[in-house]
């Protein structure tokens, strides 16, 4: 037989007792067998490993050169054996997030999760265009023009768009901006390839035009702040993007309604860690409470005007109650 991991297990045993019988016992194996082992790896050797006296055996000089040897080797395999755990044991802490949407929102809900498994370790995949990126992580939060709902994606919530403006607009005093009267006007959007520059070229295309893109951003201060020195308006999400309305102007859409779905998915190629599935169905059973609590704070109930536009005021919608 060829030394092999468990041979060397047992020489290492026998030197420890020097005794065959004691050591067989030790690892629940017969003492014949054992003593084929020692005789196949002395041969394999070409070395005399024990010397016998009387039913007790001793390391010769060659059998402590291999003990040196096997301690070193078998070390090696229990560090590895707990490496290889410390990885998985952290490949099951470690949760991989996608964050296309909502992104401004996130880290302080995330903070809350943290709060109840402070285990947890959260890696964030920024926002981008790369999809295959998003891909290769356990959850995605992302945004969809339509409702989503199947073995792998939850719509967890509506989300109103709207209109901003510059304070010194000519719209300021109306309660709602028709979106096709602004086709000649300059947009201010994120850059292509991200998902929210996709919903609003689409609400733009029903409206009967293709917006003019003056400047690109998908930081919503920084929007805010052009919008706030008269470069551009914006069509964005009224909740998340709140930082873009502040000083600014912000005016549902009248002529038809714009909003956006926010979802969850996960990896369907292999099974989720224990963590990532506790902020799996953390995110769903309270990121829309969260996000709702937080647009209660900003923009407060009130008295809403008939119509389509009754949809502005409560800012967004959980997929459970009716639209």
């Amino acid at each position: 037989m060829k030394i092999n991991f468990t041979s060397l297990m047992y020489f290492q045993k026998v030197a420890e007792l020097e005794h065959l019988t004691k050591a067989a016992e030790a690892l629940h194996i017969a003492q014949p067998a054992l003593s084929r082992t020692i005789r196949s790896m002395e041969e394999e050797l070409d070395v005399s490993l024990f010397t016998h006296q009387g039913r007790n055996i001793h390391l010769t000089r060659d059998g402590h050169i291999l003990l040196k040897y096997t301690n070193k080797i078998l070390g090696s395999l229990d560090d590895l054996r707990q490496e290889l755990q410390d990885s998985r044991d952290l490949q099951q802490l470690t949760v991989k997030l996608a964050i296309m949407s909502s992104s401004r929102l996130i880290p302080a809900f995330l903070m809350k999760f943290k709060e109840e498994y402070p285990e947890t370790i959260l890696e964030i995949v920024p926002q981008n265009s790369d999809s295959a990126n998003a891909s290769r992580t356990d959850l995605t939060l992302f945004s969809s023009l339509k409702h989503i709902d199947n073995d792998h994606t939850i719509t967890l919530f509506r989300e109103n768009l709207v209109m901003v403006f510059p304070t010194g607009t000519p719209y300021a005093h109306l309660p709602y901006v028709n979106l096709h009267d602004l086709s000649d006007m300059d947009f201010i959007m994120p850059p292509k390839g991200f998902l929210l520059r996709k919903t609003v070229e689409a609400y733009c295309k029903k409206a009967g035009f293709t917006p003019k893109v003056i400047l690109e951003s998908d930081n919503p201060d920084t929007v805010g702040e052009f919008i706030r020195a008269g470069l551009g308006i914006a069509l964005v999400p009224q909740m998340t993007w709140h930082n873009a309305q502040i000083h600014n102007v912000a005016l549902p859409v009248g002529d038809q309604e714009c909003h956006r779905d926010l979802n969850i998915s996960w990896k369907t190629d292999s099974k989720l860690s224990l963590s990532a599935v506790l902020l799996r169905e953390y995110i769903v059973d309270h990121f829309w409470e969260f996000v709702r609590d937080n647009a209660n704070k900003t923009f407060p109930m009130q008295k809403r005007p008939p119509g389509r536009l009754e949809v502005f005021f409560i800012a967004l919608t959980r997929m459970t109650d009716p639209i």
